[in-house]
């Protein structure tokens, strides 16, 4: 494979400022490929290679470089710079000058024996018991070789005989081999089996959305997605009576493959869930440099507003537009004038859109901002333009039309609620157990006290945007009941540890100074 320019260029400036790693398969690459790309990079998984072991990366490594060194692989567009998110899946600097080192310093492998095993698979659900699943029919994708990727709606059977809240949702594609990504969407009204009516194969044609004004979003899934777990006591509304509808990407080129992909929730048992809602918070109503409409020929850049009318809880956000986006960036203005970072995705990707999460729950004042920043790239250099040449686009569902929306996943705020992380969850379905500790703030940090004597293996301190504020590794075996932390900035944190018996250490606390 052919390297561009700035591939080689980058080769070079981390090869002369990278001194002594010396990184090896077994040392240091073969956790990163298995952490970053094997989820997808599998037999069986919807890259078009596997990269599940060194005999497998080694015949990809010019592949791999040029991917990762302009950063289109792993497939995360947001800027984990700008602000971290639970299980982000992006690489490091150092993770990239380690890869691009061992490349450099032709592949190697290190003591293979003691390299880690490939990760597992699990080939059925996580969710095991499910209060509720559905199934799309089997349906051939259409999306043909050299031609436009495919997007399909399917009405699922099967309804709530009354209000649920779920806890738990998980999308299982019934191919993984085509399935791009998913969005689930609950309907009471009768439009989607009238459009589905309409056609003679199972499903219909949904680009922009389900065609439907009444449809809820409710759930996302993207290659190497996990099911979405709230946290405990929290629930998303299922109605009574909805349908579940599936939008269904095929990429082009898997005309004729079969898919059946699936849903599975749980439901809360809390006595009195707290409603988690999913709307698009920042939407068409609140441009502010109206008309939403993008010349041919032009970039223009839209600015939305909206002023929070409650003290809110924010658990995810997930920015959605059509082909001519370009970037979008979105930050919060809190009441005192101080901004927090939301999120900033540099370089939009229509057939990359997820939800992503916050590591700790975001609190939004009453009477705070969120304001957003969009750019629409409507010229002939955008390769990504439907049009061509370029024509006027304004908003709309379909391929040449645009959307300007912003999805937040929220609920009314409890106080403690930016306490509560996304990392580890009570419902998880991994077998670690979790166990509470207690904090006492110092002069100069906070002090850790565990229930016991335990070994610390590992202990990270998150800050509100998740950034990662203290990060202690230990391979000892040394026993300790208390630590002392040094934090001097004033906040709420989350704490996570991990003992040398894989039992996990959880809980928040506040700094005052």
């Amino acid at each position: 494979m052919k390297l561009g320019i700035n591939t080689l260029l980058f080769l070079f400036m981390v090869t002369v400022e990278s001194f002594g790693a010396n990184p090896t398969w077994s040392t240091s690459i073969a956790n990163i490929i298995y952490s970053n790309c094997s989820s997808c990079h599998r037999y069986g998984g919807i890259a078009p290679f596997s990269l599940m072991n060194y005999d497998e990366v080694v015949a990809k490594k010019n592949s791999v470089l040029e991917a990762v060194t302009t950063r289109s692989m792993p497939p995360y567009p947001a800027d984990t710079k700008f602000r971290s998110y639970s299980h982000q899946r992006n690489l490091s600097d150092s993770d990239i000058n380690a890869f691009v080192e061992w490349v450099n310093n032709g592949a190697p492998a290190g003591d293979l024996a003691s390299a880690p095993n490939p990760p597992t698979f699990s080939s059925g659900p996580i969710i095991k018991n499910p209060n509720f699943t559905a199934e799309m029919p089997f349906y051939a994708s259409q999306a043909k070789a050299g031609g436009e990727d495919e997007y399909r709606c399917f009405v699922l059977d099967g309804s709530p005989t009354k209000d649920e809240f779920i806890s738990a949702i998980e999308v299982i594609p019934g191919n993984p081999e085509i399935v791009h990504h998913v969005l689930v969407f609950q309907d009471t009204s009768s439009i989607p089996l009238q459009l589905d009516a309409q056609t003679s194969e199972p499903g219909y044609p949904g680009f922009g959305g389900v065609g439907s004004t009444t449809a809820e979003l409710i759930g996302v899934y993207a290659p190497g997605g996990e099911p979405y777990f709230f946290p405990k006591g929290f629930g998303l509304r299922f109605r009574k009576g909805a349908r579940i509808i599936l939008q269904v990407h095929y990429p082009a080129g898997t005309e004729g493959q079969m898919d059946f992909t699936s849903v599975r929730f749980n439901y809360s048992d809390a006595v009195s869930p707290r409603e988690v809602f999913i709307d698009p918070l920042l939407n068409h109503q609140n441009i502010v440099n109206k008309p939403f409409r993008i010349p041919a020929g032009q970039e223009k850049t839209f600015t939305q507003r909206m002023t929070i009318p409650i003290d809110a809880t924010a658990f995810a956000v997930m920015p959605h537009m059509h082909l001519i986006g370009k970037s979008t960036k979105i930050i919060l203005r809190m009441p005192n004038n101080d901004t927090i970072p939301i999120i900033n995705i540099p370089h939009w990707d229509f057939h990359w859109q997820m939800a992503y999460t916050f590591k700790t729950l975001q609190k939004v004042p009453k009477g705070s901002i969120l304001e957003s920043t969009v750019i629409y790239d409507n010229t002939s250099e955008n390769p990504h333009n439907p049009s061509s040449p370029p024509k006027e686009v304004r908003v709309g569902e379909g391929t040449t039309d645009e959307m300007m929306l912003t999805y937040f996943y929220y609920c009314q705020y409890q106080s403690g609620d930016e306490l509560i992380t996304t990392e580890v969850q009570d419902d998880s379905p991994v077998d670690m157990p979790l166990t509470d500790i207690t904090f006492m703030q110092i002069q100069d940090g906070v002090i850790v006290k565990f229930p016991g004597q335990i070994a610390v293996h590992s202990l990270r301190i998150y800050d509100v945007l998740g950034g990662i504020v203290h990060d202690q590794q230990s391979n000892h075996r040394h026993q300790h009941s208390s630590l002392t932390i040094p934090i001097s900035i004033s906040g709420a944190y989350f704490m996570h540890a991990i003992d040398a018996d894989g039992k996990q250490y959880t809980g928040g606390f506040s700094i005052m100074r």
